[in-house]
């Protein structure tokens, strides 16, 4: 079932990459973007039933894909926590004025952050690295879904695309929270279920710097290859000390 999960969010993947990074897709297909997420918050679900067994696995995906759609719902309706946003109907199908895609997109952001750092023994200095990867991967997911594609539309002066930095410190405290409660559930090595995890994460980066590279968004290109590269060496550095 993961192989083939995976295999067909592969091609879901290969053909988004084309036809969202030139806008090919028309307005009646939009809807394909969510399913993208879902199958990408599937393949993280099936690693996290691997590692933590089916229960707790399935369990902890649903509370993370849950309470993550309530603070993102909470946060836009409110204007409290990440800023003062409110999401589009170019991100469909949408769930009490919240992508329905947000959910899984945060399950994939936990799991693969979980996956990545399964081989540090030091359980702050993982939890620390897999909430950056989190934050790094929004400071490049954040402008070009607002910039580019205006999946949500930002009411700030910030001088980063006019993001507001609260809005990157929200996704570090609710990556490093899960990643926190995460680290007490005792877990297995599934090393291919964690390499797909981690593949459909550098997968959705690639796809999202294709966009900033199309619409010339180069500073969050940049700011991301720069972030990305840090984290990554710490993260070897870490894992190598150990």
């Amino acid at each position: 079932m993961r192989q083939i999960i995976f295999k067909l969010y592969i091609v879901w993947f290969i053909i988004g990459v084309i036809l969202v990074s030139f806008d090919l897709i028309p307005s009646w297909l939009e809807w394909a973007n969510s399913v993208f997420l879902i199958l990408a918050g599937l393949v993280a679900l099936l690693y996290a039933t691997e590692t933590f067994g089916l229960f707790k696995g399935l369990t902890l995906s649903i509370l993370v894909g849950v309470t993550t759609f309530f603070v993102e719902g909470f946060s836009a309706k409110y204007d409290v926590f990440f800023g003062n946003y409110d999401y589009t109907d170019r991100f469909p199908p949408l769930l009490f004025g919240v992508p329905i895609g947000i959910g899984f997109a945060w399950i994939v952001m936990i799991m693969a952050g979980h996956a990545l750092v399964a081989n540090i023994k030091n359980r702050w200095f993982a939890i620390l690295i897999a909430a950056s990867y989190v934050v790094v991967l929004d400071l490049l997911l954040d402008p070009v879904a607002f910039v580019a594609k205006e999946y949500w539309i930002w009411a700030s002066s910030s001088t980063y695309y006019g993001i507001p930095w609260t809005n990157f410190m929200g996704w570090f405290i609710i990556a490093f929270v899960w990643q926190f409660i995460l680290s007490f559930f005792s877990s297995t090595t599934a090393p291919l279920a964690a390499k797909h995890a981690i593949i459909v994460f550098y997968t959705i980066v690639i796809l999202f710097a294709v966009i900033a590279l199309v619409h010339a968004l180069y500073l969050a290109l940049f700011v991301a290859i720069i972030g990305f590269i840090i984290v990554e060496g710490m993260r070897r550095w870490r894992y190598e000390k150990e």
